[in-house]
Order: C-alpha cells, then structure tokens, then sequence
C-alpha cells in the first residue's frame, strides 16, 4: 500500500533516468546511519519549490506524494517553465526512522498493526524540529546530520515555496501556513472540498493557533512552539525550530498538509457535542495524566534493566513527556476559553489526542522490551512489565477500535489532496498569480 523508502528512491532514480532533460538527482547529504540523503530536481524555472517526504517518519504518505508529484511536473511544462519555478523533491529526510515504521506499510491497516510497529522519534531526533534557534529563551543548536543536509539545501535554493508532507491519524485535514497571500488559505479549503476530504475542525497539535481559514493554521514563531512543548515537562528546551521557520529567512511561503489516515465522520461535525468545551479540555487532560502516570511506572521499573540501543527508548521518554504538556495545554485552554459548548468535531479532537498518546507510548514499549528478550535480556521483572503492557495495550486498542473509525482513507485520495494543495500555493506565488 505504501512504498518502502529503497522503492521510493529507486522510482526517483529511475524518473531522472528516463527525463534527463528535465530531471537530475543529487546527494544533499548523509543519515545518521550513513543512509545517502538524495534530492531530484525538476526543471529550470527562476524561482525554486522545495517538498520535502517523511519529516516524521510514522507519516509517509508523502512518499508517495513525492512520487506523484514529481512525476506531474516532469511531464507538465506548464507548472515548470509555465510558473517560472523549480521544483526540487527530497524523497525521504529520516530513511533511518521510516525503516522502523516500514512492517506497517504493507497494510491491512489497522490501529493495532499500526501501533505494534509504530515509531516517532524524540523531538531531539526530528529533522523536522532541530533547525538552531539562537533566541537566549529557548537556545537550541543540537541539530541533526539530516537537518543540517535540508538547511544547506535551504541556503542554496532560498525557496519561494517549501512544502513538509505531514499525515495525521485521524479525522480529514488541516493546513498550516507560516503566512501566505491574500486568498491562499481559502484555496486550500477549496483543495480540500475538491478533494471529498472533510476539514479537520478541532485542534490536536494546534490547540490555541491562530486560523487564517477554517482547519488552516498559521505557525507560530519558534519560541512560542518550543516553549509550549515544554509545558508540564520540567524540561526547558526538549527541540528546536522548524524547517519553515529556518526558511523564513529567505521570505520562503512554507505549507504543511496534515492529512489523515483514517476517516470520521465526526471531523468537520460543527454540532452542539452536549459537553463543554471547558470540560472536554479537562477531561481529556486527566486521561493524559492518568496514562502517563500507568506508563511512567513501568518504564520507571524497566528502565535500569533495558540494555538494548535502540532509539525507542528515547522516543518513549518523549512521548510521556508529551502526554504532560499535552495535558497542561488543555489545562491552560480550559481556563482561557469563554463558556461555550464543545463542537461534535472539537470533543472528537480532544478524544484522539488521549488514544493517540497512549497506544504511541505503550507500543513503542513494547518494541523495545521485544528487542530486550530477542537479545536474550528477559528477567523476570522484565517479563512481568511485558504482561502487564500486553494487557494495557490490549484494553487499549479495543477502546480504541470501539471509539474510532478504523476507515481509512483510499491513499490515491491523500495523495491527490496534498499533490492539489501545493499547486493551489505555488500558482499563488508565481509571477502572474
């Protein structure tokens, strides 16, 4: 169903190979595990589009967006030379992590399978989030090898128009801008109405962002996001900036297309949910903590014990630190929203924030205690954690399964919908736009 990351950058390889006219491949840089970062280029227009695939890896329905993209414009004079732009498409910025989401690629796609071989890097392993911030208020310059590769692309290309290929999990799609024109975040809905994909209407990963548009967000600046993230935690400065706002200075327009994997009906249900929004906030907030409390415990009691390196374990870490600033984001939109009724869609949002976080956590925990007893690390403590997560993460995934549409979405449509969107952008920015 989707591609591996060797099947992604064979088709790339291949589309250069076949259109050396109009396409060429270059290495930008180098994985962390020595995987060569690749990049194709598409044309010879003055100005430049930078799309990048997989900045988180468990969200690769980029990779083959990439693909269908790139493939449009090579065949497409007029979305070349006709705006006046380059396109230039980095296949997969995190081989190294979409390797260990891969035995979920092949499908039947399921919440279980996917969360049984799920894996999300650390923010401190994102290339996504580790661009330097220099603000004294939330320094950060810890970047990654992938992250420097995007950067030096950056500075050379100083793009018109970046793209981050994002999915979500659940519901239809939101957008975020870091500015825009006037126009531009109707357009996407537009997009997206074209598209049958019903808007995401309540915030998950942008509760308290400001909206250019209905489901289309503006990001904040650096030191917002970063100081957010921290929230609850303890932990000053847990990542750095993002690639968009790296590129804004060069005045780059960035947009990120969050589409879902599966489908709800309740995504863009504007309805009276019957509860507060206030208490839909609260109540969420405490299933967080309540999770996390559970899952802290038991990675508290294995933790002496795990000797395997995997990068679960910083990635678990993680995720229960963002179940605390999750939590505390509510906590603090709670107290700051006027007393109104919680939309159909917003209580919806707030439900799949806590199933998310608890079958990421819990699964990746379980990865690594796999790892452990593979390599023959299986002491009794160790097996005893295993049954008690086993039967977490069971209870879990029925919950969720009971709760959640487990409909997804047909690829081709999310491809189409993120393929139609960058184009809604770049024929904003091009010279006659």
């Amino acid at each position: 169903m989707i591609p591996t990351v060797d099947q992604v950058v064979s088709e790339v390889e291949k589309l250069a190979a076949d259109l050396p006219e109009v396409c060429r491949t270059r290495r930008i840089g180098t994985s962390r595990l020595g995987e060569p970062l690749r990049m194709l280029s598409v044309g010879h227009g003055a100005r430049n589009a930078l799309v990048v695939g997989c900045p988180h890896p468990n969200e690769p329905i980029g990779l083959l967006t990439v693909l269908a993209l790139a493939k449009r414009v090579a065949a497409t004079p007029g979305l070349r030379e006709g705006l006046d732009f380059s396109w230039h498409f980095v296949p997969c910025i995190d081989p190294d992590g979409t390797r260990l989401n891969e035995g979920w690629f092949a499908g039947p796609l399921t919440i279980r399978s996917y969360h049984e071989n799920f894996y999300r890097p650390a923010y401190v392993d994102q290339p996504e989030w580790t661009f330097p911030v220099l603000d004294e208020r939330a320094f950060f310059d810890r970047t990654l090898p992938e992250t420097q590769a995007l950067a030096r692309v950056i500075d050379e290309l100083r793009p018109r128009f970046q793209y981050s290929l994002h999915n979500a999990d659940f519901g239809g799609v939101f957008f975020i801008l870091n500015g825009g024109q006037p126009g531009m975040a109707e357009d996407l809905g537009v997009v997206a109405a074209e598209q049958a994909v019903p808007l995401s209407l309540g915030p998950v990963d942008t509760l308290g962002w400001e909206t250019a548009a209905p489901a289309v967000y503006l990001m904040p600046p650096a030191e917002t996001s970063i100081e957010a993230a921290a929230r609850g935690t303890g932990d000053p400065v847990r990542h750095g900036g993002s690639s968009a706002h790296y590129a804004e200075r060069y005045g780059t327009t960035t947009l990120i297309t969050e589409v879902a994997v599966w489908h709800d009906r309740r995504a863009d249900d504007v309805s009276d949910s019957g509860r507060s929004y206030a208490d839909s906030l609260r109540h969420a907030a405490t299933e967080l903590r309540d999770d996390r409390a559970v899952l802290s415990e038991l990675y508290e009691e294995i933790r002496p014990r795990l000797v395997v390196p995997s990068p679960m374990r910083t990635s678990i870490a993680d995720q229960l630190a963002t179940a605390a600033s999750a939590a505390a984001a509510n906590d603090m939109m709670a107290e700051s929203t006027p007393p109104r009724p919680a939309t159909v869609a917003e209580e919806f949002a707030t439900s799949t924030v806590v199933h998310m976080l608890r079958l990421r956590a819990s699964g990746m925990l379980r990865r690594q205690l796999a790892v452990e007893h593979a390599a023959g690390n299986q002491p009794p403590e160790s097996r005893a954690v295993k049954r008690h997560l086993d039967e977490l993460f069971d209870t879990w995934c029925a919950a969720a399964e009971s709760e959640l549409s487990q409909d997804p979405f047909p690829v081709r449509q999310l491809v189409s919908l993120q393929a139609e969107a960058a184009l809604a952008v770049v024929r904003r920015l091009a010279p006659c736009g």
